[in-house]
């Protein structure tokens, strides 16, 4: 995480800012570039973020922006930055670490890529293409797959999926597959490897982006040039016209990202309308250096003369995702990227916490289908919860939510669960989350797949653990105890519930889950 201490008026305040990479690689291209492993020392994906935070570092203490004073809603503004590791993770390592057996080196490695929380990984156009027949990239999904639904990846990995639509039904059945089987969460498309940039708005890809709305699945499509942007706002536009037709309740679902837009198109307006359109955002990976901070101030001057929030109520800035493309881009690329939304210039030409929040990562949160969608288990079967009680707590200073990490890094040590993934959880509104998370979880024993709710109920005196059935629906900006609309949700939990004091207790009660 990115950690932000605002003085200003005498006062000081904190804010946590998450930082998530919203484009890099898994897999082997043909053209030889490869992440086959993205915990491999020196070259993986998690330390690629750890020489950026290094850079970062070497950067501030080079020009001392670590830093600086600006002015922030016309007041004089002291800002200051740090990296903070985010609260679940950290702790989680914490105890694996306690354990001394699998994954006890996570909490040191962790140190030094505690900024970037997750990232978005997707195939190549790669060596596993064509290995099975149900379509072009069923060998590259389950690929990613792999990786991005099992633990420890799961915690910072976001796995997409990639089809060619010139496949027909075949790519249309592989999104189903990407979301119903391989549990991915995005969509990539590449039309100039797939050749069909001429053949952009046909039948055939307005059906995947269909197909992908109905899962609420982000899809990023990769450019080279002007004219591939602007053929791909063209697709944009007709495709939301057919789901406009047909498909109205589809509409908040479709989310295209076009990749690169900005990057040789500084002050290029049209590449801007094409951005600055309903349903679409764009990536920034290939932007870096002087041309960042260009680019920032142009793009909020033209969009605010034209009055572009009127076109969906968006900011400027809720258009923008941080991106890096690793690995074709290296480390100092991403810094020189990062450095333009966090530096002194930002800020003095107009920018806010808001907007750098919304750019390194809240954007790319906001689109994810969990985030959009229902988050429960089909089944009608109702599950007991999980409570975990101390009063003791001031005596024996032992919170419940530890308790209950505890007890899930046992079981993880002991392989009895694997973390599929995990979502972060808001307070009331986008600006603040808080130490409640969805984790999507899954016997190893029994194959069983349960969303649970880990909750801060009382603070650090009782924490839940809450299976979500078919009635039980997560809430993205948590629950309320005095608030009606959750009474169904209290009520619901309460209904059935076993009581735990210690680990030993919660990790021997966590298999009624599963039966």
């Amino acid at each position: 995480m990115l950690t932000c201490t605002i003085e200003q008026d005498g006062k000081k305040r904190v804010e946590h800012l998450l930082v998530i990479d919203a484009h890099s690689h898994l897999g082997q291209d043909v053209d030889g570039a490869n992440m086959m492993n993205p915990l491999a020392p020196g070259v993986g994906t998690f330390d690629f973020w750890g020489n950026v935070q290094g850079r970062i570092k070497a950067d501030w203490q080079k020009t001392g922006e670590q830093s600086f004073t600006t002015t922030l809603d016309g007041k004089f503004t002291k800002i200051s930055w740090s990296f903070t590791t985010f609260p679940f993770t950290d702790r989680l390592y914490g105890e694996l670490e306690k354990l001394g057996k699998r994954h006890s080196d996570l909490k040191e490695k962790s140190k030094f890529y505690s900024f970037i929380d997750q990232g978005v990984c997707f195939p190549f156009q790669d060596v596993f293409r064509d290995k099975l027949p149900e379509a072009l990239y069923r060998a590259s999904n389950i690929n990613v797959s792999r990786f991005t639904t099992r633990f420890p990846f799961s915690m910072k990995l976001i796995g997409y999926g990639r089809c060619d639509p010139m496949e027909g039904q075949k790519a249309v059945n592989e999104v189903k597959y990407i979301k119903e089987t391989l549990g991915l969460r995005g969509l990539k498309l590449h039309p100039r490897s797939e050749g069909y940039i001429d053949k952009m708005t046909s039948e055939k890809v307005i059906n995947v982006l269909i197909e992908a709305a109905s899962y609420s699945l982000p899809v990023i499509f990769d450019t080279r040039g002007r004219g591939s942007i602007l053929e791909i706002g063209k697709l944009v536009r007709s495709t939301r016209n057919v789901i406009q037709s047909n498909f109205p309740e589809l509409l908040p679902h479709f989310k295209v990202i076009i990749a690169h837009f900005a990057q040789g198109n500084i002050d290029d307006y049209e590449v801007y309308n094409t951005i600055v359109q309903p349903n679409t955002y764009g990536d920034l990976s290939m932007l870096h250096g002087a041309g960042a901070g260009n680019f920032f101030e142009s793009f909020q001057r033209w969009f605010q003369s034209k009055n572009k929030k009127s076109v969906d109520n968006r900011t400027w800035s809720q258009y923008l995702l941080y991106a890096s493309d690793y690995p074709y881009f290296g480390d100092v690329h991403a810094q020189k990227l990062l450095k333009y939304i966090i530096n002194k210039q930002f800020f003095d030409s107009g920018g806010t916490i808001s907007d750098v929040r919304n750019i390194i990562g809240l954007n790319q949160i906001r689109i994810l289908p969990e985030y959009n969608t229902p988050q429960n288990q089909k089944e009608s079967k109702s599950v007991p919860s999980i409570i975990i009680s101390n009063p003791q707590f001031h005596q024996n200073k032992i919170s419940t939510y530890e308790t209950s990490i505890k007890a899930i890094a046992k079981l993880i040590v002991e392989n009895k669960i694997d973390i599929k993934r995990f979502c972060i959880q808001f307070k009331d509104t986008w600006d603040t989350f808080n130490e409640d998370i969805l984790l999507t979880t899954i016997s190893n024993k029994t194959k069983q797949e349960k969303n649970l709710l880990l909750m801060n109920m009382v603070k650090d005196q009782i924490a839940l653990i809450a299976p979500l059935h078919s009635s039980i629906e997560w809430k993205k900006f948590g629950y309320n105890y005095f608030n009606p609309e959750d009474r169904a949700f209290f009520a619901s939990i309460f209904k059935q519930n076993y009581l735990t004091t210690d680990v030993g207790k919660t990790v021997d009660t966590f298999s009624h889950i599963y039966t």
